[in-house]
């Protein structure tokens, strides 16, 4: 779907990052800085509509953070319903997302709204980055080490939890999560030297690490013990959930993936779940990988070392 766009974004010297290296966000030289561009919009996770516009919109603004960026402004992209919509519930989705915009440092400039069959929101974000300190998944260097700054397993437990197979409390620590901002994550990517990172979105874990290893022309090895996964995952796998993209995800890297580990089914549904308000998965240089670690953990992160960047060519192993 994006190849058209090769053409017509290709050749400005004032695009530093387009959808080429299918990055986290665009970002455009605008004189001694830089603005960060994305939107995102997602259907609902949970219950409550509050957390939902929350995660919602710290789902949308990680992509500023995942490339070093300061969020700036953002606007609302409502797809909502018309019908059989108790009254208060867009209200508070908006609240929710609110919050979030604000405690992102953001401020919240207007919006579209849409009638639509099914409900979706989310949120175009603007924001700045300094040219000179953007993390792309573009930068990884043979021997960085790999940190992720979340657990791992959103997508089939929100499932799961819509089809009454997993309780309000099962769900609660991805909620916890999902609501959590990038941002003291990024901050604290930057002020260790890290160069190359994203976020772990829909693709799942082994598509986002593929596309490092793409564009920085380099191998990647993730440690599947040391993955971070929610309890609930693997026993929700075992009685039948799964998402309509981790087929998609898994085809995605065919042919650039070899598993190593001797992993059963339902261990290598992780790999390829489709993630919500993911972590940030950092390329870091192994002097720093301690500090920045330990720095992360204090600061409430889930956060382990999952592996490493090896020598090309582009190709991603579990071990």
């Amino acid at each position: 779907m994006v190849a058209p766009l090769m053409r017509v974004a290709g050749g400005d010297p004032k695009i530093l990052v387009g959808p080429e290296l299918a990055d986290d966000a665009g970002v455009y030289l605008l004189d001694d800085k830089a603005l960060v561009a994305t939107l995102d919009f997602i259907t609902p996770v949970c219950d409550d509509p509050f957390r939902f516009g929350k995660i919602a919109a710290a789902n949308s603004i990680s992509d500023v953070f995942a490339m070093g960026g300061k969020a700036l402004f953002a606007l609302n992209i409502c797809c909502f319903p018309s019908k059989d919509i108790p009254d208060g519930v867009y209200g508070e989705i908006l609240l929710g997302a609110a919050e979030a915009i604000a405690e992102s440092g953001a401020v919240l400039l207007g919006g579209h709204s849409v009638e639509d069959d099914e409900l979706k929101f989310g949120l175009s974000v603007i924001g700045e980055v300094n040219p000179e300190h953007i993390l792309t998944n573009a930068n990884a260097r043979p021997g960085d080490q790999l940190i992720l700054t979340k657990p791992l397993g959103t997508g089939v437990l929100i499932n799961a939890f819509k089809a009454g197979k997993l309780d309000a409390a099962g769900l609660e620590p991805a909620l916890v999560e999902m609501e959590r901002l990038n941002h003291a994550g990024a901050q604290l990517a930057l002020q260790h030297g890290v160069a190359a990172a994203t976020d772990i979105t829909g693709f799942g874990i082994a598509g986002h690490a593929i596309e490092i290893a793409r564009a920085s022309r380099v191998g990647i090895q993730l440690k599947f013990s040391a993955l971070p996964v929610y309890e609930s995952f693997y026993r929700m796998v075992k009685k039948g959930v799964s998402t309509l993209s981790t087929a998609a995800n898994e085809a995605n890297v065919e042919g650039e993936l070899e598993i190593k580990a001797g992993l059963k089914k339902h261990q290598r549904e992780i790999l390829f779940d489709p993630q919500t308000s993911g972590g940030l998965l950092l390329a870091t240089a192994p002097i720093q990988v301690e500090p920045l670690l330990q720095a992360l953990l204090d600061a409430g992160h889930h956060a382990a070392l999952v592996g490493e960047v090896v020598d090309g060519p582009a190709r991603l192993e579990v071990l």
